[in-house]
């Protein structure tokens, strides 16, 4: 019996101990494979970069079966979305049933578990998206080979994870932080039951840049009887609650095919009024806990009806929400909201969206004894819509600051209004104005809204009157920063279909202001700083729903170092563009004409373009006021005098508003009586290898100069000056990089050159004289200079004009060479003029085809410049034909009108790097010939 009781133990101690050795022999035999077949199974299913860190295999965390554990995984997109990461996570766990390590037929799957996920779902402008990754399966299915890898989950789950869906074609963002999720069942059956719980502490919701839900707890739980062959599931038990707000659902879900059917239905669990107020941002978030309320709400819909991308069909929605008696007080504050009262109802049609209808009636609430009342009625939104509404009552803001904390925004002033408006859009549109109610007046007295990170904005008297025509502004006094103020008065027409269908808003206005300082404005609405950091100002977007023209009359506009008075003109706010048109100004004691567009239709590339006449400017003055100027021209800094400038440009804004200089293209023309060169280190080494002496005349008279300016450089044509007594022929380029290259032709008095210059011309021609040569120097000496080298370090180099009565180079210093030596200078004289006529020519060349590249450049440019214009008229087109064919077509067509702009942006862009190409053939192909020429002369 012991022999028999020591045997079993024997036994079972060796099998306890194979089965030890098992648990980590099998984790190391399988563990590579595992790896290989992940690696394998995830290549082949999307069209993504995966990555991952350390792996690791065992049986410890969910016995029997095995763990295959990833580290740091990470799913990046590829093409336009290559560096966008869509998915990463700290730890990917995969569960896998031991016993399929062994068949033939593939790796089973039974769990994911993902922990510190973050998830970033992104729709770019044109629709497409990020997560739209997988591969096409076809062939694979229809092939004979097993799948290495099958997945009969039971068990997903995600923990602490966070998900974020940015939307730039609907102007969408939903932000979740803190999530944990888990969905269990058995997904290997065709009829399961699946149960799904979410939870995550931050939700943020944002459309068109309006937070509707900030921060929100939200928490769901949902019961699913699933038929995974029919795709049809049925909803139980099951609910969704944000913040305090807690709704109940039920219902079917279908997804036979590409369409989804829906029968749901959706009501309140609770009828606390304080558990709808949960919703608003600024108030859960203000010490909600202290938040007493009383009444009774009540929340129910359905949606019933099929969702189809192919006939742009979706489920019929109904809501209904209704308010008794609601009240919403804070102990520490003074003031009550109080009888509120509501009672709405709304049908959306989705087969048929003319046949949806809002209601809303008898909206009520009282605030400080003010009561307020609205109303509200739409039916047959698309085809005509027919709306009834009315307003009437009192706000008092710092009533409205005494009844709710506000933490980042803070109210005064009063809003009085009075408005009743009753009638079909069609009857507007055809100006049956007396068939069209609208009679009323709002106005505005006291008002401040603060927001932190914005400008402070006052009110100080405001009113509107409103008929069926138009609304009529009386003498608006806004102030803005605390130093811009404004007078603004006008009419303002189509603000109904602007309301109603969001049609353009026009109006002719007269705007008057003593100050407007747009610097001091932007370094209010500075992210980082509080100081004037224009690396954290953001573009300010020209709405493309507005079009009003202002009469405009500023005293003084400051921007930056610049202080423009007396500006007098029209602005013009219109499809996306802000002009000005008409305008003239002062600034440094000279007067501006000008007429400019800054255009944000492409908030990614916003651009400039004007043109400009510019009297009397102060060239020191500009210097140290213009950024462009210091960099295109920094020898300006040096030089005093008066400018006229009349020039045209356009340039793309970086983020201060200031134009990057390396996109500036344009030309002009600069004139002046004269200018001084009070320091320039150019002019310094010319007067140096002149002889001409430090003292000799630094004022450049009777200036007219051509330019043009493109791809960061300035082309300036030839023109004439006088320095003193020397005349001067100048031409040539400079460039951002500070490279310089000119051609100076000046024709010299010898009365000013230099002394030893003189006395050598003196000598040479009495040697030659004693020669029997008549060797008589003129009396104007030709030099050329050439300048090349950077601003800072310029070289010049002279050379001797063309004419042999005015060489000094052909002359022997001695005059006791022998006759043969004289005929041989005679010959240097030729040959000497020779190549200095071969010189000219040759420089010629060179600079006819510079000018020739740059006015391919040029025409270039301009066509350029006019694909982009017929596109955008293209583009424009195709959304107002798309305007009233509903939500679908009007994003279809944004997506064919972005699609229009591109192609021209590509085929525009395509023009200008063809043309600078061949424009740089043609210098490289002259300078070529050139240095042959002049080989051969040689």
């Amino acid at each position: 019996m012991k022999k028999t009781a020591k045997w079993i133990v024997k036994v079972l101690g060796g099998l306890i101990l194979l089965i030890l050795i098992l648990l980590f022999i099998v984790p190391m035999v399988f563990k590579d494979k595992i790896r290989i077949k992940v690696e394998q199974t995830a290549n082949e299913s999307v069209n993504a970069k995966v990555s991952f860190g350390d792996y690791k295999l065992g049986f410890f965390k969910n016995f029997p079966n095995l763990t295959f554990s990833l580290d740091n995984v990470a799913v990046t997109g590829v093409g336009k979305f290559d560096k966008d990461t869509l998915v990463s996570c700290s730890s990917l766990n995969l569960v896998f049933n031991l016993s399929s390590l062994f068949k033939k037929t593939g790796y089973e799957m039974k769990s994911i578990v993902i922990n510190e996920a973050d998830i970033r779902a992104l729709v770019l402008k044109d629709g497409s998206a990020n997560w739209d990754i997988m591969t096409d399966t076809t062939e694979s299915i229809q092939g004979d080979e097993p799948s290495s890898m099958k997945i009969l989950l039971e068990n997903i789950e995600f923990t602490n994870s966070a998900i974020s869906y940015i939307d730039h074609e609907s102007i969408i963002e939903t932000y979740l932080k803190k999530v944990n999720c888990l969905m269990k069942g058995d997904l290997t059956e065709s009829e399961t039951n699946l149960e799904i719980l979410i939870n995550t502490q931050e939700l943020t919701f944002l459309m068109d840049g309006i937070r509707y839900l900030n921060k929100a707890n939200a928490d769901s739980k949902i019961n699913v009887r699933a038929n995974l062959d029919s795709m049809k599931f049925y909803l139980r038990d099951n609910y969704l609650a944000i913040n305090d707000l807690k709704l109940n659902f039920a219902g079917m879900v279908a997804m036979p095919e590409d369409d989804i059917e829906t029968d749901l239905t959706f009501k309140s669990e609770q009828t606390s009024f304080k558990s709808l107020i949960s919703l608003i941002p600024a108030i859960y978030m203000s010490d909600f806990k202290d938040l007493k309320t009383s009444g009774e709400f009540k929340l129910a819909g359905t949606a019933k009806g099929t969702y189809s991308d192919a006939d742009s069909t979706m489920p019929d929605i109904s809501l209904k929400l209704s308010i008794n008696n609601g009240l919403i007080s804070y102990p520490a504050l003074p003031e009550q909201i109080k009888n509120i009262n509501l009672k709405s109802d709304i049908f959306v049609d989705g087969s048929d969206m003319d046949k949806t209808t809002v209601n809303v009636d008898n909206f009520h609430m009282e605030l400080a004894g003010n009561p307020f009342d609205m109303e509200f009625g739409l039916k047959t939104p698309i085809s005509d819509p027919d709306f009834k509404g009315s307003m009437k009552g009192k706000i008092d803001l710092n009533a409205l600051s005494n009844a709710v904390p506000m933490d980042s925004l803070s109210l005064k002033g009063l809003i009085n209004i009075s408005l009743n408006m009753a009638g079909r859009m069609s009857m507007i549109e055809k100006s049956q104005y007396d068939l069209f109610q609208a009679s009323g007046n709002l106005s505005v007295t006291g008002l401040t809204v603060l927001i932190k990170g914005y400008p402070s904005v006052e009110i100080r008297n405001a009113e509107f009157g409103f008929d069926p025509e138009f609304a009529e502004l009386k003498n608006a006094e806004l102030k803005v920063g605390g130093k811009s103020d404004f007078t603004i008065a006008g009419k303002l027409d189509n603000y109904i279909q602007y309301v109603i269908k969001n049609d353009k808003i026009k109006g002719r206005l007269s705007l008057h202001s003593k100050l407007v300082d747009f610097t001091d404005i932007m370094s209010q609405m500075a992210t980082d700083t509080t100081s004037v950091d224009t690396a954290s100002l953001a573009i300010i977007k020209v709405p493309e729903n507005i079009n009003l023209d202002f009469n405009a009359v500023i005293d003084q506009f400051n921007y930056n170092k610049m202080k423009f008075q007396n500006v007098k003109g029209h602005v013009i706010v219109k499809d996306g563009v802000l002009s000005i048109r008409e305008t003239g100004m002062d600034l440094l004691g000279g007067r501006i004409a000008m007429n400019a567009d800054y255009d944000t239709r492409d908030s990614m590339k916003p651009f400039v373009k004007a043109d400009l006449n510019i009297l009397d400017l102060g060239i020191k003055d500009a210097f140290n006021t213009f950024n462009t100027i210091q960099m295109l021209a920094p020898t300006a800094k040096g030089i005093t005098g008066k400018v006229g400038v009349k020039i045209n440009y356009s340039s793309l804004l970086g983020k201060d508003f200031m134009p990057l200089v390396s996109s500036i293209s344009g030309g002009g023309k600069l004139v002046s009586e004269e200018v001084t060169l009070l320091e320039s280190a150019v002019y310094n080494n010319m007067k140096e290898v002149l002889k001409l002496g430090s003292s000799y005349s630094n004022v450049f008279k009777d200036i007219n100069v051509s330019f043009k300016v493109n791809n960061g450089r300035i082309y300036v044509s030839p023109f004439n000056t006088k320095v003193g007594n020397i005349k001067m022929n100048i031409s040539g380029d400079q460039g951002i990089d500070q490279t310089i290259n000119y051609s100076i032709r000046t024709e010299i008095p010898r009365s000013d050159l230099g002394s030893s210059v003189n006395s050598l011309i003196d000598n040479l021609s009495v040697q030659a004289a004693a020669f029997g040569i008549a060797f008589k120097p003129a009396d104007v000496i030709k030099v050329n200079v050439k300048v090349t080298g950077t601003f800072l370090k310029p070289l010049v180099t002279p050379f001797f004009g063309n004419a042999s009565s005015d060489s000094t180079r052909g002359i022997r210093e001695t005059a006791k060479e022998t006759v043969k030596e004289v005929v041989g200078a005679k010959i240097d004289q030729a040959r000497e003029k020779v190549k200095s006529e071969a010189e000219i020519q040759a420089d010629k060349l060179v600079q006819e085809a510079e000018e020739k590249g740059q006015q391919l450049r040029d025409e270039a440019s301009k066509a350029a410049e006019k694909i982009r214009q017929e596109a955008v008229i293209q583009s424009q087109r195709i959304i107002k034909e798309a305007e009233t064919k509903g939500t679908i077509a009007k994003m279809a067509a944004q997506k064919a009108a972005d699609s229009v702009r591109k192609e021209a942006d590509k085929k525009a862009d395509q023009l200008v790097q063809a043309a600078d190409l061949k424009a740089n053939k043609l210098a490289e192909e002259a300078k070529t010939k050139r240095e042959e020429l002049m080989k051969k002369i040689e």
